[in-house]
């Protein structure tokens, strides 16, 4: 019986229950409850055309970019060809300066070497007149034995053959 009294008491207060917000009783009321209806209904057929343009928009959008990217991808594949065609003729262009190199010096005569002498090491404070005339031999033997272009200027370390 409990359970009976319960479930008419949810029946009549579910019943009761509004969707509206407010209780049309007077002809204006539903007068005006209409022209908001229209109202609405303008407002969601307005922003129903926008969304359409909106996707329009987008789906344009998205056929630019995919264009776009063609456009970039080519552009990036010629760049990738014009690169490498580059790097070959670096390639022949170096490999005919050095074959032309290694010609000139095959083509050069080469020093022989004295059959007897001493290497000397550069240090501190030697002048050539000094390993000259330390090792008796004249400056010249030394400039002519390791073909120095500028006698003037030795560095320290920097050895020197010095013809007996």
């Amino acid at each position: 019986m409990k359970n009976v009294f319960y479930a008419l008491m949810i029946a009549g207060l579910l019943s009761g229950c509004e969707t509206m917000p407010y209780q049309v009783t007077t002809r204006a009321d539903r007068a005006s409850m209409t022209q908001d209806q229209l109202i609405a209904q303008e407002s969601q057929r307005r922003l129903s055309g926008r969304l359409e343009a909106l996707e329009s928009e987008i789906g344009r959008i998205g056929r630019d970019l995919d264009t776009l990217r063609s456009q970039l991808d080519s552009r990036c594949a010629s760049i990738e060809q014009k690169s490498e065609a580059d790097k070959r003729e670096m390639v022949a262009r170096l490999s005919g300066e050095l074959d032309k190199l290694m010609k000139q010096a095959a083509a050069r005569p080469a020093a022989a070497p004295s059959a007897r002498g001493i290497e000397h090491t550069i240090q501190a404070g030697e002048t050539l007149y000094i390993i000259s005339k330390a090792y008796g031999v004249s400056s010249k033997t030394i400039i002519d034995a390791n073909k120095l272009s500028d006698p003037d200027r030795l560095s320290v370390g920097q050895k020197l053959f010095i013809p007996q």
